[in-house]
């Protein structure tokens, strides 16, 4: 036996209802590697890390844990053998402090009784080494953003000292800056022996950490090997089976139609205490309006108060030129806007309802008959959603929360395509999605311009923003900071928009 062996997966298979989502998969992880798995949303990642962790079981195959074949029925079992995993959904008590929702489950104690001393200090602790010193112990789960949700969770899988972790998608809500933190982080837990299984879709993080990679498709193992016998093109072209290149090409901002002169969203002196200050805009008919900023810069809070979600204290908002009062979602809906927003499993999910629920909810008045449902026309409206986003689901029946992450983005887009939006916001539309998903969210977005429907796009992705964007407005600590005009997003763009949100423009 390989003395430095920590986690092996044979012949493993995992069948849910109408669906193979992993199928014959061989995997093995040593002390002190970095093992990326990649694959398309839905190519199995997720679920191969839930069986390690024990989620669930496996249908079929063997795990061996330091050469002894183990079955882990809850994550308890993994987790008392030395497992951890970082969640690219939190899974977090929103209403417990931070303290709490770290050691929930192995706290410090001497008999009966929790140490709280030693909780708060080892919670200090944690906070420190991922530089959260901003963060009280006993600040809410709830109270946080996005970015230190992420960084708390984290936070929660290292507190066991495990020797085997698992991170899917740790970066994806954080900035470059918090992102770095992590990569050390992770290097030093190689250095001390820990196997590290790494899920991501920003591939320059996959080259920068991994010793191996792992491609899956479509559920089944394609290729592993060094990370020095892949490059990006390679990496793609596993992936998806197929070059995305000219798909890309056709979306150059260069190629893009202009939008309209008419002004189809007016916004003045916009506020909310606490998150934005004074931010006026106008969107044109037809436009993609990007939006850039630092995590916390308030671009997701500007979309919410729009949309009624979580309404300003002060300022104007005309559509169309009529003046609105967006006190809740239901005004902006009926005032022709949609909003995919950033937590999708939140804010934009009903996770036990079916794929149908999810895609007629918002127009579910179109699929009456009298004051009755017609359900087959709510089928047959879901299925063809399904089919026109390419979804992959067995059944429109399927519950939500079962789909991949990418699949609960179309969906969720696919909702708003019926209600035919004159304006789509979108936060962090490609937040968790591979490049063949994105590819197909990009012409989404192209084909709704050339439609006449007007897109506000925030989005982390400097290149995503000017890619599709036909202005850039540019937010720091809640105020509006600039804005670059169509002609003036060249290839100098990004070194202006980044000094604009850093405060410096």
């Amino acid at each position: 036996m390989d003395q430095d062996m920590l986690i092996e997966l044979k012949n493993v298979s995992k069948h849910f209802p109408g669906v193979k989502a992993l199928q014959d998969v061989n995997l093995q992880v040593k002390k002190g590697e970095v093992h990326a798995i990649l694959g398309e949303n839905g190519a199995g990642k997720s679920t191969i890390m839930n069986i390690m962790f024990g989620t669930y079981p496996q249908t079929e195959g063997k795990i061996f844990w330091k050469g002894k074949e183990v079955r882990f029925r809850t994550p308890l079992d993994a987790q008392n053998m030395g497992i951890g995993m970082v969640h690219q959904e939190n899974s977090l008590f929103p209403f417990l402090d931070v303290q709490n929702n770290i050691f929930m489950g192995h706290y410090p104690a001497s008999g009966a009784m929790i140490k709280r001393d030693e909780v708060k200090r080892k919670t200090v602790e944690l906070l420190e080494e991922l530089h959260l010193e901003h963060i009280r112990p006993g600040t809410t789960v709830a109270d946080l953003g996005m970015a230190d949700k992420q960084l708390i969770e984290i936070a929660k899988a290292l507190s066991q000292h495990p020797d085997f972790i698992m991170f899917d998608e740790p970066t994806a809500a954080l900035t470059n800056k918090e992102t770095a933190i992590l990569m050390d982080i992770i290097r030093d837990l190689k250095q001390k022996g820990v196997g590290i299984v790494y899920v991501s879709h920003r591939l320059n993080e996959i080259f920068k950490l991994a010793d191996t990679v792992t491609i899956l498709r479509d559920g089944q193992h394609v290729v592993t090997g060094p990370v020095g016998d892949f490059d990006n093109d390679k990496v793609v072209q596993y992936m998806v089976g197929r070059q995305l290149d000219d798909q890309m090409h056709s979306l150059k901002k260069n190629a893009k139609h202009g939008p309209e002169d008419k002004t189809i969203l007016e916004v003045r002196s916009l506020s909310k205490k606490g998150a934005f200050e004074d931010v006026s805009f106008e969107l044109k008919k037809g436009e993609v309006l990007g939006f850039a900023g630092l995590v916390g810069a308030g671009r997701s809070e500007i979309l919410e108060a729009i949309f009624g979600y979580e309404p300003a204290d002060s300022g104007e908002i005309f559509v169309e030129g009529k003046k609105m009062n967006m006190v809740h979602p239901q005004v902006a809906t009926e005032a022709g806007l949609g909003l995919i927003p950033e937590e999708r499993k939140v804010k934009g999910l009903f996770l036990e309802l079916s794929v149908r629920d999810n895609i007629n909810i918002a127009t579910i008045r179109e699929c009456k008959t009298g004051t009755l449902v017609n359900r087959k026309k709510e089928i047959e409206r879901a299925e063809q959603s399904v089919k026109q986003l390419n979804i992959k689901t067995p059944t429109v029946e399927k519950a939500i929360i079962n789909l991949s992450g990418g699949n609960q983005q179309k969906a969720i887009l696919s909702r708003w395509l019926l209600a035919k939006p004159k304006i789509l916001m979108l936060d962090e539309p490609t937040h968790g999605i591979d490049v063949g998903a994105k590819a197909e969210i990009y012409s989404i977005i192209d084909n709704l311009t050339k439609e006449g429907v007007s897109v506000i796009l925030v989005s982390s992705e400097l290149p995503e923003l000017l890619l599709l964007s036909d202005r850039i407005a540019i937010m720091y600590h809640g105020k509006m900071t600039g804005i670059v005009e169509r002609s003036e997003l060249n290839d100098d763009a990004q070194e202006v928009i980044m000094r604009y949100a850093t405060g410096q423009g």
